[in-house]
């Protein structure tokens, strides 16, 4: 008998969050098809790339969402945050997220270098999805609910804007 003490197994202590893939533009899930599924272009709009999110992130039907990288600058933009905020997306991409939405109480001071940590964490994968109320930029008497958390691939912070 040795004197080492045996491995064991040792349980995870929470279950790994269901991940969802949407299209970055229209927020529809891929066909289930298999072709679908391994496509790079959403086949419904043919406008989005397929991203991924954990499930409770993700967009549910309607909701407006932005896609941001590491720069914090946007990556994606859907239709309905097109509506929102009044802009198409080629008009947004690789613009800084600040200069379309700001925390809601922007007026009480450091909150837009701590929206942007929020952002920015997220978009490099190092925080969970947290919930923070936003308005857009330079806007009073609009506030959005939005839930930000990672997406990818490409890394990026996934902004789901909601109604307060």
């Amino acid at each position: 008998m040795s004197s080492r003490p045996s491995l064991r197994l040792v349980p995870d202590l929470a279950p790994p969050t269901p991940v969802v893939s949407f299209c970055g533009h229209c927020g529809q899930a891929p066909d289930p098809s298999t072709a679908a599924l391994n496509a790079r272009v959403c086949g419904r709009c043919g406008l989005g790339v397929i991203v991924t999110a954990a499930a409770d992130l993700a967009p549910r039907e309607r909701e407006s969402f932005l896609i941001v990288d590491t720069q914090l600058k946007v990556c994606a933009l859907s239709r309905g945050a097109e509506r929102l905020l009044g802009l198409a997306e080629p008009d947004a991409v690789h613009l800084h997220v600040s200069e379309f939405l700001e925390p809601a109480d922007a007026e009480a001071g450091a909150g837009d270098a701590l929206l942007q940590q929020i952002v920015s964490s997220a978009a490099m994968g190092f925080a969970p999805a947290v919930s923070v109320t936003v308005r857009p930029t330079g806007e009073y008497g609009v506030r959005y609910a939005a839930r930000v958390g990672a997406c990818g691939p490409p890394e990026g912070a996934l902004i789901v804007l909601g109604t307060v």
